[in-house]
């Protein structure tokens, strides 16, 4: 989990790390002790004493700071709130732009949240009715009939015929379609339905409760109520459908949770969500609200005036410029961004994606997509930064990289667009690689997900059938990719997890249910942009199957064969949780326990002694902290280190294997290590660069010769990793050199037998063969096995053949992979 995940809601340091003191500190020991011995600069002795006395206080700061007393009121009183549950706030805000006519919260009022309350009146279950079987455009909706905040949920389930057209007659413009998080399946909550009972997720009763209108019904769809989920084939009729439900919806209404739900919708049930965190982040949805409502139509009048936005000021009026608003409001995107759970999930992407018009719904709030689009960036233009940062050569803390994939994703669909109109192949593999790291239930609805994104007449070749197991809808999801797009990148997502999804696939099958890191595919260059050079000539591929389709034939030839072989490149973040690492600290449910009993609030102190108690406690929490930050900043510094560390194993295992008269081997190994991605660059700037970025990979070199690294380990991970950051170049530079070798992360450098350099995938091993198959972008790299067949390893770079200047199709012959 990254840190801004762990740090819930924002927390302080102090609140974090901190613990309870759970006493009153006696009042005598209330002050340091005094140092009043006699000391000179230049006497040893009076350093001596000095530091004797100021060793003596520190200890005894330690003591009272560890004293054991009684329990305080206030901190039993906050311990009680925490184990019943976090109570509800006095009041909450609505304005007119974020309110969807709910009555505001008061003390008179119950909190109308999922985990406080569930329908008083129960009957027996509900029995759905099957849809009629004389069309295939049969759905139902859900009516949502109006109530109080404190009122059960009752609902009407009706039938309605996709093709046909809601007219006015209905007395509403249409239905909406509902969009978010199932959240934990195993707990659930029952509402009414026709007068029968319904069991839904905790995230979806919290959805209804929120957006229920109080003076007339809500007709809305929603999939755990609208398809019953019992009937498989009608699961399987209602999925393929899904495409037409959330396109002529109305509007659809992406409900981000209320803060109190999302920790459920998150599984962290050990994490006690305290009244006082419980209202500090709902007390950030007003402003946050209200900041992207001001960006969003600033920008918009911007745009319309054809001006230019002025950095660090904006607009001005009486009450001072747009940027001191929203310096003052502080809004706290994660929120909506880094800390929900609906950006991860496979479903919701095609669900926006369709929308006529989206909503974002959270606690009582709505707001316009279309707002939020043009609010980010006139955010970053005002000066308040970029939501991301380079980390060498990798984004880091990408806040909104999942809001830009989706407008992305959206753009490029237009009518009449290369994705939507060339090989539906493709289009599948876009989609699959936009929504890669978002996560499902079941496997199959990695590919089941998507698709709803598919229009009329374009066949992607896959049935939804929940009735195959993962491995069959992968086989199918990948046969499909390989047959309708004329070209091999599919294999490229070919990936050794750790901790596979699917197990058991055949070598040339992605695991597409895993969402952990992979090392970036090659079917583009560095730059995201796709590869202009092209390995077997431009030519199609023709691939064939064999024993029930679990063997793949290819045509190719092989060129050489793998003969040395460097160490492996770290990802800039460590994949793996190691023991004690801050990671690990911000997992572990006793520090996590501990940090929500911090006395986050001035009534939770103790009010004799506020001030020592505050001391205390914090006190406390840094001593427990100390050993997992010091483990951390060594766990970034050596992370550091040793990708710097292998940059440099490369380079010199290239300098050794082509130290004979050559092309310029330090050509070679830059275009090795960015793939030979273009730059918008002048050739002298991106070369000086590129030496500037290798004289701090050098800087290492000089500490090892000290053998530094031998006698004093974690001096030298210091001293190497500073010295790195001091002479490497500015990675904020959108063309730094660091940000052209995204392809190295879980990759490693060889030499083949005829002295090419490549770059590998991690598991290639001495002996592996190098070839180029019909079809493919890039060289691939496959291993014999005993039976005549091969493994598919993975695909490279290789130097000096990407361009089809090795392929020859007249010596192409079978390939069966398995």
């Amino acid at each position: 989990m990254s840190l801004a995940k762990g740090i819930l809601g924002g927390r302080c340091l102090a609140a974090q790390f901190g613990l309870p003191s759970g006493k009153k500190p006696p009042a005598e020991t209330g002050k340091l002790p005094r140092t009043d011995g006699q000391t000179g600069s230049g006497d040893s002795g009076g350093n001596s004493i000095m530091f004797k006395k100021l060793h003596s206080g520190w200890k005894r700061f330690e003591e009272w700071a560890n004293e054991d007393d009684s329990v305080s009121k206030s901190t039993t009183t906050q311990t009680s709130q925490t184990e019943t549950g976090p109570s509800a706030p006095t009041q909450t805000s609505t304005k007119d732009h974020t309110s969807n006519h709910s009555d505001p919260v008061t003390e008179d009022t119950p909190k109308p949240e999922a985990y406080c309350y569930t329908n008083k009146s129960t009957s027996s279950s509900y029995k759905y009715t099957p849809l009629p079987s004389t069309t295939k455009s049969a759905i139902r909706v859900l009516t949502l009939l109006p109530g109080r905040a404190d009122a059960d949920i009752e609902c009407r389930l009706i039938e309605l015929d996709l093709n046909n057209p809601w007219t006015e007659d209905d007395g509403e413009e249409g239905f909406e379609a509902l969009s978010y998080v199932w959240g934990d399946i195993t707990e659930t909550t029952p509402i009414q339905i026709d007068g029968a009972t319904v069991q839904i997720g905790r995230n979806l009763r919290s959805a209804l409760l929120h957006l229920r209108y109080h003076e007339k019904p809500r007709i809305l769809w929603v999939d755990a109520a609208c398809i019953n989920q019992e009937d498989m084939d009608e699961r399987n009729r209602q999925v393929m459908l899904m495409g037409d439900i959330y396109t002529k919806a109305a509007r659809t209404l992406v409900w981000l949770g209320c803060p109190c739900c999302l920790l459920g919708a998150l599984n962290t049930d050990r994490l006690t969500y305290s009244q006082g965190k419980w209202l500090d982040h709902l007390a950030g949805i007003d402003p946050l609200f209200e900041a992207i409502e001001i960006l969003g139509n600033e920008a918009r009048k911007l745009a319309e005036e054809g001006r230019e936005v002025i950095p660090k000021q904006g607009e001005k009026d009486e009450d001072g410029t747009t940027y001191d608003r929203i310096k003052k409001l502080k809004p706290k995107w994660n929120i909506i961004f880094l800390e929900n759970p609906w950006w991860t999930r496979i479903w919701t992407l095609q669900e926006i994606v369709l929308a006529k018009e989206a909503r974002l719904c959270m606690e009582r709030h709505e707001l316009g997509w279309d707002l939020l689009r043009v609010a980010i960036p006139y955010y970053t233009a005002l000066g308040f930064g970029d939501f991301s940062e380079i980390y060498a050569g990798s984004k880091t803390n990408s806040g909104v990289e999942p809001f830009n994939l989706v407008n992305a994703i959206r753009e490029a669909r237009q009518p009449g667009s290369e994705l939507v109109t060339g090989d539906v192949g493709d289009e599948l593999l876009h989609y699959l690689a936009s929504s890669h790291w978002r996560d499902c239930k079941m496997p199959q609805d990695k590919i089941f997900g998507l698709m709803g994104l598919f229009s009329e007449g374009r066949d992607v070749g896959i049935e939804v059938d929940y009735r195959l197991d993962a491995e069959d809808v992968y086989r199918q999801a990948t046969k499909s990719l390989l047959q309708q797009s004329g070209n091999l990148d599919a294999l490229g997502f070919c990936y050794p997890y750790k901790i596979p999804r699917v197990t058991n696939l055949p070598s040339w099958i992605p695991d597409w249910g895993s969402v952990g890191n992979l090392a970036l595919p090659l079917m583009n260059d560095a730059k995201g942009q796709p590869r202009t050079t092209h390995a077997s000539r431009g030519l199609r591929s023709n691939p064939r199957w064999e024993n029930n389709d679990t063997t793949l034939l290819l045509d190719g030839h092989i060129i050489d064969t793998i003969a040395k072989l460097g160490r492996m490149q770290v990802p800039p973040n460590q994949d793996d949780r190691n023991e004690g690492s801050l990671d690990h600290m911000l997992n572990d449910p006793v520090m996590i326990a501990e940090a929500d009993s911090f006395p986050d609030r001035w009534e939770d102190l103790d009010p004799e002694r506020p001030i020592r108690h505050f001391i205390s406690a914090w006190w406390k929490g840094m001593r427990m902290a100390v050993p997992y930050v010091a483990k951390a900043i060594l766990e970034i510094f050596g992370n550091v280190v040793e990708m710097r560390e292998t940059f440099l194993q490369w380079d010199e295992l290239v300098a050794a294997e082509l130290s004979e008269p050559h092309e310029d081997r330090r050509t070679i190994f830059r275009d090795t290590i960015t793939t030979a991605t273009p730059c918008p660059l002048e050739p002298s700037v991106f070369d000086s660069r590129f030496e500037g970025w290798l004289q701090a990979v050098y800087s290492i070199r000089k500490l090892k010769k000290k053998r530094i690294d031998r006698y004093a380990p974690k001096t030298y991970t210091t001293l190497a990793a500073v010295t790195t950051f001091v002479k490497m170049e500015d990675d904020d530079l959108p063309e730094a050199f660091a940000t052209y070798t995204t392809h190295t992360p879980r990759r490693r450098l060889g030499i083949t037998a005829s002295k090419r350099v490549c770059l590998l995938p991690k598991l290639t091993e001495v002996g592996d063969k190098v070839a180029l198959l019909r079809g493919g972008r890039v060289p691939m790299i496959l291993r014999p096995r005993e039976d005549g067949s091969m493994q598919f390893v993975g695909e490279a770079y290789v130097h000096g053949v990407m361009d089809g200047e090795a392929f020859h199709e007249e010596e192409c012959i079978d390939f069966r992979i398995t």
